[in-house]
Formats: C-alpha cells, structure tokens, sequence
C-alpha cells in the first residue's frame, strides 16, 4: 500500500473519538482540566455513568471540591481528591465584596500565584459576568489601568472558565459572560477553545449569543471570532473618530487602523447578521465635543447601506484609576453627545458604572489591587 492511500485511510482525529451520551469526549481537546478529570477516572475504571456526574457538577454547577461531588461513591471521590487535591477548580479565592450592583472576585491562580480579577454586574434582568482573559495588557492604552501593568502572561483555557464556575460555585446565577476584565482577548489564542467549552451543551452550556467579546481590534482575532463562533456578540473599542488623536491615546491604531477594522467588521455583519456594538469612553475635554460626536455619527454612516444599520454606539463613563494620568476626567454631560449622534439616526445606548466604590469597574482591576499592597507594604 502506497504512503498516499494509507493516509487517506487513517482515521481522523475526530473519527477517533468515540461518541458518548455521558463523557464529552470532543470537548478535551478545549479543557486540560476536563481531559486530567476522564483519564483520572478512566485509569481506575470508573463508570462512564459516574465520570459523566462529575462532569455535569463541576462544569455545570461549579462543585470544585471532589468531597462535595456527593452523587458518584465515595471511591470515585477519593480518586479525584488523591489526584487534585482539595480543589478541582485552577482557581481560589483571595477576595471579594459587593456594591453598586456588582460583585468583585479577586482570585489566584493555583498555578503560579498569578492574580485574576472577575465581576458579576446585576443587571436585574439578567447578570452578567465581566471576564479577563490575561494577566495585565501588552496595549497600553493611556486611560487604562490594566495597561499600565504590561502583559504578564495569558490565561488558560481553564482559568478563564474558572472564572465563571467560581462565580457560579458561590450560588451566583451567569446568564451572560463579557470578555471585557483584565486583557485583550482576542490576543489570547486560548479564548476561542474557552468560548467553546463556555457554550458546549454538555458542559457550562451558556448560548453563544451570550458571549460578548469587547476589542481594541484585533484583525486576526476577529477574522478567526467570526470562522470559530459566529453568534458572539462583538464590541469595538473606538474612543475617537479621528486616526491620529487616537493613535495617541490607543496606539493599536497603529498596527490596526480602524478604517481597517471596519471592513472586517462589515464582513462579520454580512456573514451573520448580527449588530456590532461600538465602546465608546467619553473623556471631558478630549473626545466628548460636538465635532467627535458628529465625525462618529459620519464614521457609521459611512458604512456599506447592509451593515450601517447594525452598528450601535455604547457611550461608557470615564472611572479614574490610580497610575492613570491626571489628564483624563469623567465626563458629566453626556446627554448632548448622544443627543447628537440620535439626531444622525445612530441607535445608542449610555452604560452606568457598576461597582465604582469597590474598584470593580473597568480600568480599575487589579491594578487597584496591586496599588494598595505596594501601600500596606511600604515601611513607615
């Protein structure tokens, strides 16, 4: 037999892997965790049955202590705690507090002490969970505080679902996750495989539509976000309708110019129909005028007459972070901008600050943290 038709005869990896109504066996390919839980029990010939009830209460319910997983023997849970340990989870929790309608997890990775920061926003209809997907932001936006840190590494695959399980561990309903804490997520290539596992019905089992991805405008990123997972929602950061004033306040306009990042977005919305959300953070003095209001209103306008229509203008409240230049102010005034681009027939909406009085809003995370231990630690 030829080498040619020997490999057209080799089964496919996918082929490989046998089907199973209680073990998502397609899935371990996204999740290392989930891939060290089935070979674990699989070595000591647990049941599928019994493999798949764990399964079901630490991706669904968020049960991360193998003595808790009460509906497997007794046997399967000593397998699970003499190879984990006390937690199943890559996570603990070092903080937390509420306020203002959000509740702050600050977590540790169990891998190398790294520090991860989660919010749950209530929305009252709905709470959604605001996720990071690394450790600090290699970007360095001026008005960001993450940015400030560098980037110390990407998250996992299993500390980004982490996040939501933790969450969900702590009698805390997830309706939605947005990809908007700590980091660019679209330069983590471990986020596709955690939107994966996120929406996988034998796993987290959230609806794709409730994924939302907020970017500075990664063009890879997008590209591969609307191949991979085609129903998440997106959200642009834009900040400025004009290059080089944003160019100095987000130097990815270099790299990815927003003009660029239009197209792709208007091929994202020729392919799936859905509405692109446009951030855009009002700066007193700097990007709140009547002159960036009508250049934003023109920017969508311009759009093909297909597309123009499903872009929708969010206008987000400045919160002043320790590390971040004076220079940026909360802007009070925003009913005239939106006023504005309402009168051009852009469809907006303005999103209240959550968390404020707990450093739980964006711009805030972690960097906070780190700020007051530099304090605590300071000799007197």
């Amino acid at each position: 037999m030829n080498a040619v038709k020997a490999q057209q005869m080799a089964p496919t990896a996918a082929a490989r892997i046998q089907p199973s109504k209680h073990i998502p066996r397609h899935a371990m390919v996204w999740s290392k965790r989930l891939t060290e839980i089935v070979e674990c029990l699989e070595k000591e010939r647990t049941p599928e049955w019994q493999i798949g009830l764990v399964i079901q209460d630490v991706f669904k319910k968020g049960v991360s202590s193998p003595s808790a997983i009460n509906r497997v023997p007794q046997g399967v849970r000593d397998v699970l705690s003499a190879r984990f340990g006390e937690s199943l989870s890559p996570l603990r929790v070092l903080e937390q507090g509420s306020a203002d309608f959000a509740h702050k997890f600050l977590l540790e990775s169990r891998q190398d002490g790294g520090k991860i920061e989660a919010v749950g926003l209530d929305f009252r209809s709905h709470t959604s969970l605001c996720v990071s997907s690394q450790i600090g932001c290699a970007f360095n936006c001026s008005f960001c505080a993450t940015g400030k840190l560098g980037l110390k590494r990407q998250l996992s695959v299993d500390e980004i679902v982490g996040q939501v399980l933790t969450f969900r561990a702590t009698g805390n309903v997830v309706d939605s996750v947005s990809f908007m804490g700590m980091g660019e997520p679209l330069a983590n290539p471990k986020i596709f495989n955690a939107i994966s596992v996120l929406t996988d019905p034998q796993l987290v089992g959230l609806s794709a539509r409730r994924m939302s991805i907020s970017t500075i405008g990664i063009i890879p990123g997008l590209v591969k976000l609307t191949e991979l997972h085609p129903q998440a929602n997106v959200a642009y950061s834009l900040h400025s309708p004009f290059p080089e004033e944003r160019e100095k306040i987000m130097p990815i306009q270099k790299v990815y110019p927003f003009a660029k990042v239009f197209d792709v977005l208007d091929d994202r919305i020729k392919r799936t129909g859905r509405r692109i959300w446009i951030s855009y953070l009002l700066l007193k003095g700097i990007n709140d005028t009547e002159r960036h209001a009508r250049a934003l209103a023109q920017l969508i306008k311009d759009r093909p007459k297909q597309t123009s229509y499903l872009y929708h203008v969010n206008l987000l409240p400045y919160n002043e972070a320790r590390d971040v230049s004076t220079a940026f102010k909360r802007c009070e005034d925003w009913n005239q901008f939106q006023a504005i681009l309402n009168n051009e027939g852009i469809t907006t909406s303005f999103r209240n600050s959550f968390g404020r009085s707990i450093d739980a809003a964006c711009g805030q995370l972690y960097a906070t943290y780190e700020a007051k231990n530099a304090l605590k630690s300071k000799p007197v």
